[in-house]
């Protein structure tokens, strides 16, 4: 058993950054699962909002102790695209780039997360290396590739310590 296997799961996989064939981070998207097995609910001001899980798995990085599997975030307002440096104010994305840029809205991330404004009233709370790309549930054969980061990686990073393997985080 793994940190997250209900996250980290091969039907959960969306996309990835990097090089497909050497090494790519793994990025993983799920509906929260409730205790009757629907999705569980936040009220947020008057309304329930669907609660979602999101990870990644870093198979390679220049840090050692930022290799494996992300801490799993549950939210209500999360969202990946490729930016570029006009909607990150962290200064990560240069001019003329774009990377992967995971955010939560604003009034999420006040609770000791690393993150930054964005000009639009949300919060950068992962920007990466690289660019995201989309994966189709169609795509088999880079499912395949991809999915082996999920046996490859079944520990939490070593950046969070000793961590329960059911342990989500809220942001």
């Amino acid at each position: 058993m793994g940190y997250m296997d209900r996250l980290y799961r091969s039907e959960n996989i969306i996309g990835y950054t990097g090089d497909l064939q050497n090494n790519p981070t793994v990025y993983f998207f799920s509906p929260s699962p409730g205790v009757n097995g629907q999705p569980k609910t936040k009220l947020v001001g008057q309304n329930n909002q669907i609660l979602f899980l999101n990870g990644h798995i870093t198979q390679a990085h220049d840090i050692a102790n930022n290799v494996g599997r992300e801490k799993v975030v549950e939210s209500w307002s999360y969202s990946i695209m490729n930016a570029g440096p006009e909607h990150d104010t962290s200064g990560l994305i240069k001019k003329g780039q774009k990377a992967l840029q995971e955010v939560f809205h604003q009034s999420e991330a006040d609770k000791g997360f690393q993150y930054y404004d964005t000009p639009d009233g949300f919060s950068d709370f992962h920007i990466s290396r690289n660019v995201f790309t989309q994966v189709s549930h169609n795509d088999q054969a880079t499912l395949k590739i991809l999915a082996l980061s999920i046996a490859k990686f079944p520990r939490i990073k070593a950046m969070y310590g000793v961590v329960a393997d059911d342990a989500i985080f809220q942001p």
